[in-house]
Order: structure tokens, then sequence, then C-alpha cells
């Protein structure tokens, strides 16, 4: 593993670790006192973790169409099209997130394609 790989993990761990303990706080403060039963612990904890899946998923899927070219040729006619970033609402296996993807329209077929497909 690189030196920015080791240094990025150590980073993701550090803020787990961080949202880990903002976590339990807030699990605390709403429980109240007294002993709660381990599913009132480990259903908000997996809530937590589809929060932070929702999150990576949008923001990956954002990088990986602003990295696309701003032109791109129809995979029919070879004629260059534009490229541009379009947002639609998907339901994720964690949930709904704002998805970023690249889509191209030919003018000259009058039909769309994604160019990361």
């Amino acid at each position: 593993m690189d030196a920015n790989q080791n240094q990025l993990d150590k980073k993701l761990a550090d803020l787990l670790k961080q949202a880990a303990e903002v976590a339990a706080q807030m699990q605390a403060q709403q429980q109240g006192p007294g002993t709660p039963h381990f599913d009132q612990i480990e259903i908000p904890a997996h809530e937590v973790g589809q929060r932070l899946s929702q999150m990576i998923q949008s923001t990956r899927a954002t990088d990986v169409a602003l990295e696309q070219g701003q032109r791109i040729k129809c995979p029919d006619c070879s004629k260059e099209c534009r490229v541009e970033p379009t947002r639609r609402q998907v339901h994720s296996m964690d949930g709904p997130i704002e998805l970023t993807e690249s889509v191209a329209h030919c003018r000259r077929c009058r039909r769309s394609f994604f160019p990361s497909a």
C-alpha cells in the first residue's frame, strides 16, 4: 500500500471513530437513563451506517461523472457530442441517493447515451 493510501486509511479511521463517538452520544441522549436493549443500540447504529453509505455513493458517482470529458463521439455515427452531468434520485440498497451521471445526446441520431457505460 502506498503512503497516500495509508494516509487516507488513517484519516478515514479517525473520522469514523469521531462519528461513532458522536452517534453514541446522540443515542444516549435520545434513550435517556436506564439500560437499553441491544437492538436499541444496533438499529440506530445500522441507520448511521446506511447514511454514510448513501453519502459515499452520491459523492463517488459525482466524482466519476465529472471525470468524463466534455465531448465524446456517438457510438453509432461518431459525431462529437457534448457531455453533461445530470442528477436524478435513485434507490440504493441503503436508501435514496442523488445520483450524478454523465449523459450525452446525439442530435443526428436523436438519442442519448451514457459515456461511462
